[in-house]
Order: structure tokens, then sequence, then C-alpha cells
């Protein structure tokens, strides 16, 4: 699967405002908006349910990452937004850690394979260490995409 066909440079962001997992997951959202990629108007709803889905359980996966993910109607295709912030934000962590690393997933309900396949794609590329602290220590847009074209390569 070619996960990094469904991002694109205005889907990168680079945080440092956000502390809590809702007010980043708005600001993505608010960016998803301005991209485009959402109507303002669903905003709210999509919103509403991926903090639904954290309130199951945390999608913080550990190693200071976590997995938002949500399929709503609203969406017509998967789309992805990724947020790297030095100073961390509160996931609700298993490993108690602050989530540096945030990788936003949205797709249609009806595209429940597609999302299960985007969500252990992404979930197996984050697992390397050495790829992670290469997207904190990124210093542009360009530079994520690079990493995230290698790694995918590496994992594939």
């Amino acid at each position: 699967m070619n996960v990094v066909n469904y991002l694109d440079k205005d889907s990168i962001l680079f945080s440092s405002k956000q502390r809590d997992k809702k007010n980043i997951i708005s600001f993505m959202l608010d960016n998803l908006v301005s991209c485009g990629k959402i109507n303002k108007k669903n905003k709210k709803n999509i919103l509403a349910t991926i903090i639904q889905r954290e309130e199951m359980g945390s999608t913080a996966i550990g190693g200071n990452i976590a997995l938002p993910h949500a399929r709503i109607n609203s969406v017509k295709s998967i789309l992805l937004s990724l947020s790297i912030t030095k100073e961390g934000v509160d996931f609700d962590s298993l490993d108690e850690k602050p989530v540096n690393i945030i990788v936003l997933l949205l797709s249609n309900k009806m595209q429940a394979g597609a999302h299960l396949k985007a969500l252990a794609f992404l979930a197996r590329m984050l697992r390397d260490n050495f790829f992670v602290q290469s997207l904190k220590k990124a210093k542009d847009k360009e530079e994520v995409l690079s990493l995230l074209n290698k790694q995918q390569q590496a994992v594939s």
C-alpha cells in the first residue's frame, strides 16, 4: 500500500501550541478544511467521531506516536495528515509519554478494508525508532516527505 500517495505537503504540519489530543486533532482538521480536503460544515462531526473513538481507547501506540483515525461518510477517500511537535502532546498513551508524531487517518465508511490496511501499514512504518527520531528532527515538509518515501520503500 502506498500511503504516501494520500499525504501531500499541505497536510504536513509542525505544531507547537497544542498540548492535548482534542486541540491537535482540531488543528489538523482545520488544516484539512483550509486545503479543501474536508468541508468546514463536517469538521465538528468528524472531530466528535474521532474523540468518541479516543474515549474507547487511546490511539497512541507508544514510542511518542499516535494514529487517530475514523471512518466518516462525509469523507470521499482516504485522507492523511501528519503533525510533528517537538514539545509533545498528552494523548493518554499507555506508556504515559507525550506524543510527538500524530498521523490522522480518515476514510469513508465503505472503505473498511483500505482503512485497516492503511492503519496497519502506518503502524509498521512507525515501528522503526530511527525513522521516528528522524521525523522529529525534520526541518521542513520536503524532508518529511523524503523520509516517508524512503521508509515506505523499506517496509514494502
